[in-house]
């Protein structure tokens, strides 16, 4: 991070090689002033896209910015969005598989193709693939709505993927009605439940853990449901991207200013 003499900024190069202006949170963590200075936004017009919108809410996180970094990290919106973080992992979600979804169909097709052979998922076919962002299901557990909020979906001519992204954080634990589950375990319950009679057309059925860490996942899905579990590297290595170039250096962006320190069971905070 280079301090901008006699301006009271500091700034860093972004993934394409640009200043940006950004701050330093009590706990280490760099953010962007601006939100959209953390986020791919090639090919996707006009921005932006409603799945952004949602996102742009105040986070309670100010409490961890003092002084002229506070000044900084309010200065592009008015007030700190969570999305700002190096450490977020909706910045990434969308920066992958947002700009996925708003590539031609035929480009969709070709990355989700590569994506089901990272996966290992040889009976599932990319033909007809959506991707959707951040929508909640209803509850696994009593069907009311509001239930788990999906980070990715994905959906084909025959099979189901719900995702679950995290960049350093853990799995979220004490979910459902008794607090006696985890979030992998209700995504693969849903999917066991009711993903069948709502979706009739599928066979496949897969609960997918997309981490910056090989091991931040465990297996807790019910039987007849699929698990995979990826790094961040593995799928923004594959080529078939929209954006494959350019998302090899914002991984590795992301990446160095990284605060490492965080633990793998920590929260993706400040």
């Amino acid at each position: 991070m280079q301090q901008v003499a006699g301006v009271g900024r500091a700034q860093v190069k972004d993934w394409n090689n640009r200043d940006i202006d950004c701050a330093k949170s009590r706990g280490g963590v760099t953010v962007t002033a601006h939100p959209y200075e953390n986020l791919i936004r090639t090919g996707c017009k006009p921005w932006p896209p409603a799945e952004i919108v949602q996102k742009l809410y105040q986070s309670r996180q100010i409490r961890a910015f003092s002084g002229n970094d506070e000044t900084v990290c309010t200065s592009g919106l008015g007030f700190y969005c969570d999305l700002q973080s190096i450490h977020s992992e909706d910045a990434i979600t969308w920066s992958v598989f947002g700009t996925a979804a708003r590539a031609p169909q035929s480009q969709l097709e070709a990355w989700i193709a590569d994506l089901l052979l990272l996966l290992d998922l040889p009976r599932m076919t990319p033909s007809g693939a959506e991707l959707f962002l951040w929508r909640r299901i209803p509850h696994p557990d009593n069907l009311v709505p509001g239930g788990p909020e999906i980070d990715i979906g994905i959906s084909t001519a025959n099979g189901l993927i719900l995702g679950e992204a995290k960049w350093q954080a853990g799995v979220g634990v004490a979910q459902g009605k008794n607090k006696d589950k985890d979030q992998i375990q209700l995504r693969g319950e849903f999917l066991r439940n009711y993903a069948p009679k709502f979706y009739p057309s599928c066979s496949e059925y897969v609960v997918l853990g997309i981490s910056l860490f090989e091991d931040a996942f465990e297996d807790t899905t019910p039987e007849g449901v699929a698990f995979r579990c990826v790094t961040w590297d593995q799928v923004c290595a594959l080529p078939s991207h929209p954006c494959s170039e350019e998302l090899g250096r914002y991984v590795n962006w992301k990446k160095k200013h990284t605060n490492m320190a965080n633990k793998p069971d920590a929260r993706d905070g400040l």
